[in-house]
């Protein structure tokens, strides 16, 4: 079986360290993932006939052609571990946290609306609560909202500025105010009161692979000065570490959601306190429009057991099929095809 990975050159800043260790890992395990940049197949109409397995990375396609359409045109047996249509689920934050209601998986308490005054219902019930990009943006889109003295405020880590809902699109900043077009995709920030002020939840992520969650890690900053501090993106700021035990519970959520939205491949991110949780914030995966941040490889306690890429590798080298993440497992799986540990 050839497999192969593929991204467009445009990207290959950012995905040519996980194209490089998903080959790693596949020689490691006597096999091979040939890297293809899909540029190199859009002249002349070039068609790879061989490639029978594929593992898809940030893509970008010409004069808005649906890159799936392109790729299956040029890979016409090729089989994505991780299908388009969970990709763009994945990518559509509301389309996610619509199915995720659906089969009901805790999460916090979400609203999606066109209407302004619903939002500013629920940010005073609330008292904080976060307003996201409707598509994935890792969190750089993302605003913590409170009122102060009657006013609703936004603060994206960076500045604080009052908002206006019902702006036309897109989202801008004017004259200091947020001006921020609809739908509205806003969630109940998890946290709890204290007498030293809020204190927000711990935030967990879980990296699934063919039901199995090999390594969890935390998000988390050392010190919250200001309400954007609790968006914990790595790229603001946040910091990563590693957790070694979860529970029963928060490993069966996680699970739940990343068949929810059918990922073989998924970081399922959760957010938990003493009181409340495991709740399910949203489900990433590595796709077209997006991939899963591994910035937790430049920890000093990082090793081959932490290493995502070796269990992806794994999964798109091995016979099964597949159905989401649940897996018809192939009884000629081979013992060396397991990742390598360190003490």
């Amino acid at each position: 079986m050839k497999a192969a990975t593929i991204h467009s050159r445009l990207f290959a800043p950012w995905v040519d360290p996980i194209v490089r260790d998903l080959a790693a890992a596949a020689k490691d395990f006597g096999g091979e993932i040939e890297s293809i940049v899909l540029d190199d197949l859009l002249p002349y109409y070039r068609v790879r006939e061989d490639v029978e397995r594929l593992y898809v990375l940030p893509c970008l396609a010409p004069n808005d052609t649906s890159v799936a359409e392109l790729v299956r045109s040029r890979l016409p047996h090729a089989r994505p571990l991780v299908p388009f249509e969970v990709q763009d689920l994945c990518w559509d934050k509301i389309a996610t946290q619509k199915r995720l209601i659906e089969r009901g998986i805790a999460a916090p308490e979400t609203l999606i609306t066109d209407d302004a005054d619903e939002v500013a219902r629920f940010v005073k019930h609330h008292t904080y609560a976060i307003l996201k990009e409707p598509a994935g943006c890792a969190g750089a889109g993302h605003w913590v909202l409170w009122f102060e003295a009657g006013t609703l405020m936004a603060d994206n880590g960076f500045a604080v500025h009052r908002v206006v809902l019902g702006a036309p699109a897109p989202a801008r900043i004017v004259d200091g105010e947020l001006r921020y077009p609809p739908p509205y995709y806003v969630q109940r920030l998890v946290g709890t009161f204290t007498r030293y002020g809020f204190e927000i939840g711990q935030v967990l992520r879980a990296y699934v692979v063919d039901e199995e969650i090999p390594f969890w890690s935390e998000r988390y900053r050392e010190r919250y000065r200001r309400p954007g501090d609790w968006i914990l993106n790595v790229a603001r700021g946040a910091k990563y570490r590693f957790v070694l035990s979860v529970s029963e519970e928060t490993k069966n959520v996680a699970f739940r959601a990343a068949r929810a939205v059918g990922a073989r491949v998924a970081a399922v991110d959760l957010v938990r306190t003493s009181k409340d949780g495991p709740l399910v914030l949203e489900v990433n995966t590595d796709g077209c429009h997006m991939y899963i941040d591994r910035s937790f490889k430049d920890l000093p306690e990082y090793r081959d057991f932490f290493d995502l890429d070796r269990y992806i590798a794994r999964a798109v080298l091995s016979e099964e099929e597949s159905v989401g993440v649940r897996s018809l497992r192939s009884a000629r799986r081979k013992s060396k095809a397991q990742p390598r540990r360190r003490r």
